[in-house]
This record gives structure tokens, sequence and C-alpha cells, in this order.
């Protein structure tokens, strides 16, 4: 009789006390981006004056680069934090 083979994908690793932060993190990331999808589409069909729709859209662009920079700073922070705390991998040894 055959053995029923598991197979289970290896992924990474996350502690339980960063999961949540990593998953918020990942999420408002993605809620900036699609806010900022959205605001930009309609400076862009605005039909108001060209010089305060381009300020605007500056405006919206700094605001967003700015926000996004932070969150893929803290993500890249937790992200390490993460590394720290993973077990050391086994090493292989061919005897």
């Amino acid at each position: 009789m055959m053995q029923a083979r598991q197979d289970r994908a290896e992924g990474p690793f996350y502690p339980d006390d960063l999961l949540p932060q990593l998953q918020q993190t990942l999420a408002t990331l993605a809620n900036l981006q699609v806010r900022f999808e959205i605001e930009r589409d309609y400076l862009e069909g605005w039909s108001g004056p060209a010089k305060i729709k381009d300020r605007l859209v500056a405006e919206l662009n700094q605001c967003h680069t700015a926000n996004r920079e932070r969150l893929v700073s803290c993500l890249a922070r937790l992200q390490r934090e993460a590394r720290r705390s993973e077990p050391a991998a086994p090493r292989r040894t061919d005897h």
C-alpha cells in the first residue's frame, strides 16, 4: 500500500506578533495606491484651469510618494525583524 504524500508549499515564516503588522502595512499600501489612482484619474479628467490642475497633480504625486516611502520603509523594517526571528536554516553536510 502506498503512503499518501502531503506536499506543502514552503513559504516565508512570519512570527505571530509580526504577521498582523505586515498584513496591515501591505493592505494600507494597496489602499494608498488605489486611492492615488482614483484621485489622479479624477484630476486628469478635470476640466479646470491647466495651471491649477498641474499644481494639484504635482501635490498629489508628492504626497503619494512621501506616504508610499514611509510605508515601504515600515514594511522593510518589519521584514528585517521577521528575518532576525527566523530559526537558522539547517546546514547540509555531505559525507
